[in-house]
């Protein structure tokens, strides 16, 4: 937000004039008091307001915004993918065309749900910025480069095998994230008709992060879910496990991870007549 604000007080060679209302968004389990601690720690420069409740719906009143800004969320999908098999897995990684279809489908959903909000929300001419994870358009579903729910999956599968857990359990679980390409995102966009592509870009950061850090990042983002779903016990076991393959989870971070995993950049523009 810094950065934006930085930019436009620059554009138009401002130093003072113009004062920025920033609004911070998610839901409404979020500690915004830590948010706030952090952002009072130093001087900012703007307003900050902190909006509970989820993106897929609206948030702030009609043409209330000139610029949105989403980092690393819109691949979280709104909730499971429904009526579909997908047994002894936990995600479209490795399994069905059937279920990586359900996925696709949910995204695009949800997509509509969000493009919509925000474009009642934005001035006419106002931008969105996003960025996500994502893949090639020319990767295959089976073949997504984020095999981490697999190794996951494989060690809830290994306490099913044991006794630890119930099969059923599994079989009704779904990971609701999908990671789309920029074939996905074109599309979503032309299909909602509120937008104009202005930028999209595929790039290649490399983190530098190794095996047990990477984990133990997806488990701060991920382990409530798990918990909710089957129980604080069989979660911790379940990431204890899977530190367990931390060689496994190495070799494929050198090596598929790093050549089909991406960050896609995109920068919209609200249409001005519609």
């Amino acid at each position: 937000m810094q950065n934006i604000v930085e930019a436009i007080k620059d554009k138009y060679h401002s130093q003072s004039e113009i004062e920025f209302q920033v609004f911070f968004n998610d839901h409404i389990t979020n500690d915004f008091n830590i948010l706030f601690k952090s952002l009072f720690s130093d001087q900012k420069p703007y307003f900050a307001a902190a909006i509970p409740g989820s993106f897929y719906g609206r948030l702030f009143p009609s043409c209330s915004l000139h610029i949105a800004y989403s980092c690393y969320a819109l691949q979280w999908l709104s909730q499971m993918p429904k009526d579909m098999k997908n047994k002894r897995r936990i995600h479209y990684d490795g399994a069905s065309i059937e279920v990586w279809n359900a996925y696709v489908a949910q995204f695009h959903k949800d997509m509509e749900v969000f493009l919509s909000a925000r474009a009642e929300e934005i001035v006419p001419g106002g931008l969105m910025v996003l960025a996500l994870p994502a893949i090639p358009s020319e990767i295959q579903y089976s073949k997504i480069g984020y095999r981490i729910f697999t190794f996951l999956e494989s060690s809830l599968i290994d306490m099913v095998n044991e006794g630890i857990v119930e099969e059923s359990l599994v079989d009704s679980f779904n990971f609701p994230v999908y990671f789309p390409s920029t074939e996905d995102m074109t599309k979503v966009v032309e299909k909602n008709g509120c937008f104009s592509i202005e930028r999209m870009e595929l790039a290649n950061p490399q983190s530098g992060i190794d095996a047990n850090s990477f984990i133990n990042h997806i488990r701060a983002g991920s382990e409530e879910m798990f918990t909710i779903h089957f129980g604080s016990k069989i979660a911790d076991e379940m990431f204890e496990r899977t530190l367990e393959k931390i060689e496994e989870i190495s070799a494929w971070m050198e090596d598929e991870y790093c050549k089909t995993t991406r960050q896609l950049f995109l920068v919209l523009k609200s249409k001005i007549n519609l």
